[in-house]
């Protein structure tokens, strides 16, 4: 214990003090000499009694600061430990042996211990493998050695409670107040979680890199400035370059021309302006190689996650096949329709319902009119005379019921007296083989048949010869007919039938080399040919379902578009484990509608739903006629323009037991290359096809949820045309 000076100075003047207190009262001292010593001393003591009252109060606010300082401690102490405590990060200090001083409680929760004083003492050999342990502990010598922490490094590791984690861990040195280092502290947290969304988003970006290149469609991003941020391989194929990455970062002034670069870019600025989608017709563009192409433009506005504007996405579709073999089809129907129209004989072809589908350069001479006035119209709308026509009407009527052609003679008066005519009307077919049409050829024997007559009264054997010559005639005609029919059959069975027929005759012989005793053999053989039986209706009906042309209206019954339909799907339907649920409705009236394109949206139909129906389900359709009621007065509405209250309409409905469509999807369900398929499933461009198909019918499309909440509901309306 040690004394302050102030301190040692009272003692001192205390003894001082009472040493002459005791000589005054002690014998032998003069009177005088007593007195002044008593005072001396009383006036010390007094002096060391202040002394000690400064002392006092001095040691009082000593005490006053240290508690003052505990409180303070105390706080701090609070605060730390509460820090420890919540901080959900792994925070430690170890001593020089790598042992631990303290920790936090979530170091006590990742180790598995029950409270911090388990841990205190212990080492990482206590609660990691080997390995790992030895690790550490070369880190904290490391940082005990150089002074120099380890900061802000990711590490894979095994927890203590088993799996994988990743963490972010800093180790740092530990010093005592002298800046002395006295072991290592460090602090790590839990970034698992973001690892494995670092690494699934890797994935995902390298499967959609995959995708895109995959994809035959040139596709890029362009920013505000034209330069291409995002590319796919076909787009560096179309420009000339192997990588796609080194496309990005440079413009379409790299690739193109000046004046296509400014188009294009002067199009992307209105684009994203306008903030809508944009599908520009086909036009030629000049590939790398010096090859035109024609392409398919689609541009669509990429917006950021404030809803702004921040580039083009653009899609370009190579269409060259297609247009190449548009043009050989519009090169052949003009040959044809040269041919046609030379001909010295009227010719046309008529519906079942006796409307003209088309008619020759001839048959407008003889009766003074024009193709666009003929079309869609009956014989007694052309003719005025009932009998006449309703006696071609009967004739085009055998022919529907004999299927096969068919010779008549016919007489016209056309003002000019009676003209006689041999026709030869012939069934024509679709790609399906149902007869949809009568041709027909008429050829003017009027003075043919006069010079029969007279010849009749000069000469028996002229007659005979005229008879022969008739016969060689009518036969020449039939010949040309077969020539011209048996061409475009031939073109179908070359492309369609003929391979499917080798492989039959491939199955006949290989049968015909089993042994007899080889009953499986012959079964599989059996199953190969009602394999191809199927594969050869399948093709019929895939080849007009797949048709690329221009929307061709008949009217047809909706029970057929529905059945027909579903037998596009039937195989993939029962490979999904799909209940199909339809009933025909017989009062439905027809409808007119291109088939192929209709069929094209309720295949889309069933696909979406049967996607839906992961494990098996029902699909139902059905059918209704319906009024339209309570139509909106929006007078933007394109549907106020097709239909209008009253209107009569045929209404399919397709429900499924899928797990439904999620609301926050459901507005945009028509938007192009919005899916709710995973990657690769779909491209999001479906639903939008089969909703403007249906726009185009003057029809409509929905989809949403159904009311039980038990999967969707599809339906297509299409309207009923009045006769």
């Amino acid at each position: 214990m040690t004394l302050s000076k102030d301190r040692l100075h009272v003692l001192i003047g205390a003894a001082l003090a009472l040493i002459i207190v005791a000589l005054a009262v002690g014998e032998g001292i003069a009177g005088s000499v007593k007195w002044v010593l008593l005072g001396t001393g009383l006036l010390l003591l007094m002096t060391m009694v202040g002394a000690t009252g400064n002392t006092r109060l001095e040691l009082y606010e000593s005490r006053q600061k240290l508690r003052k300082m505990r409180r303070e401690r105390d706080e701090l102490s609070h605060y730390f430990n509460a820090l420890m405590d919540y901080v959900p990060s792994y925070i430690y200090f170890k001593d020089r042996d790598s042992k631990f001083l303290q920790v936090n409680r979530a170091m006590v929760e990742l180790m598995g211990a029950e409270s911090v004083k388990d841990i205190i003492g212990k080492s990482d050999v206590d609660y990691f493998d080997a390995d790992l342990a030895k690790k550490k502990r070369q880190d904290e010598l490391d940082v005990i050695e150089t002074g120099e922490g380890h900061e802000k490094y990711i590490e894979e590791r095994n927890s203590p409670g088993g799996g994988e984690q990743w963490v972010l861990s800093s180790k740092l040195p530990f010093r005592d107040a002298d800046g002395r280092i006295i072991g290592t502290f460090g602090i790590s947290s839990d970034v698992t979680e973001m690892i494995e969304a670092q690494h699934s988003l890797e994935m995902e970006r390298n499967t959609l890199r995959v995708l895109l290149d995959s994809i035959p469609d040139s596709i890029y991003i362009r920013d505000p400035h034209g330069k291409y941020t995002v590319v796919n391989r076909a787009l560096a194929d179309l420009v000339g370059i192997k990588d796609p990455q080194e496309v990005e970062g440079k413009t379409p002034f790299d690739f193109f021309p000046k004046e296509d670069a400014e188009a294009f870019l002067a199009e992307d600025t209105k684009i994203m302006e306008a903030g809508k989608t944009v599908t520009s017709p086909a036009r030629i563009s000049r590939r790398a190689n010096g090859e035109y192409r024609h392409l398919i433009t689609t541009k669509v506005p990429v917006r950021n996650r404030e809803g702004k504007v921040s580039g083009i996405l653009g899609i370009n579709r190579d269409v060259t096949e297609q247009e190449r073999a548009r043009e050989a089809v519009r090169r052949t129907e003009h040959r044809m329709q040269e041919i046609v129209d030379n001909s010295p004989s009227p010719m046309y072809a008529k519906s079942r319902a006796g409307q003209y589908l088309m008619v020759n350069r001839r048959y407008e001479d003889l009766f003074g009119v024009k193709a666009e006035d003929v079309v869609g119209k009956t014989d007694l709308e052309i003719i005025k005379d009932e009998e006449v026509a309703k006696g071609l009407q009967e004739n085009d009527a055998l022919v529907f019921e004999k299927g096969e052609p068919v010779q008549f003679d016919e007489v016209l008066n056309l003002g000019e007296g009676d003209r006689a005519y041999v026709s030869v009307k012939f069934p024509m077919r679709d790609l399906d083989g149902t007869i949809y049409a009568v041709g027909g050829i008429s050829t003017d024997i009027t003075e043919r048949k006069k010079a029969e007559e007279e010849l009749k009264n000069l000469n028996k054997e002229l007659m005979d010869t005229y008879d022969n010559l008739t016969k060689a005639h009518e036969q020449l005609i039939q010949a040309e007919k077969m020539e011209s029919v048996g061409r475009l059959a031939a073109g179908v069975a070359h492309e369609v039938k003929n391979p499917l027929a080798m492989i039959g005759m491939g199955l006949e012989l290989l049968a015909r080399r089993l042994p007899d005793d080889d009953v499986k053999g012959k079964e599989t053989i059996e199953r190969m040919k009602r394999g191809i039986d199927r594969a050869k209706k399948i093709v019929r009906g895939l080849v007009d379902y797949s048709s690329d042309r221009r929307l061709e209206f008949s009217r047809i019954n909706p029970n057929v578009l529905i059945r027909e339909s579903l037998e596009l799907v039937e195989y993939q339907l029962k490979e999904a484990g799909i209940e199909v649920m339809f009933s025909k409705n017989a009062e439905l009236p027809e409808v007119q509608a291109d088939q192929t394109k209709i069929e094209q949206v309720l295949v889309n139909i069933f696909i979406n739903a049967m996607h839906s129906m992961d494990g098996g389900g029902t699909l139902t359709v059905k059918a209704k006629l319906m009024s339209m009621s309570n139509v909106g007065h929006d007078e933007g509405s394109r549907l106020r323009e097709r239909m209008r209250e009253g209107d009569k309409m045929v209404k399919i409905i397709v429900t499924d037991t899928g797990k439904g469509i999620p609301e926050e999807a459901l507005g945009k369900l028509f938007d192009p290359f919005f899916t709710t398929k995973p990657t690769g499933k779909g491209t999001g461009l479906g639903l939008t096809v089969a909703r403007k198909i249906a726009d185009l019918h003057g029809g409509e499309m929905t989809l949403t949820n159904r009311p039980d909440g038990k999967g969707a509901m599809a339906t297509l309306s299409l309207r009923v045309e009045n006769d």
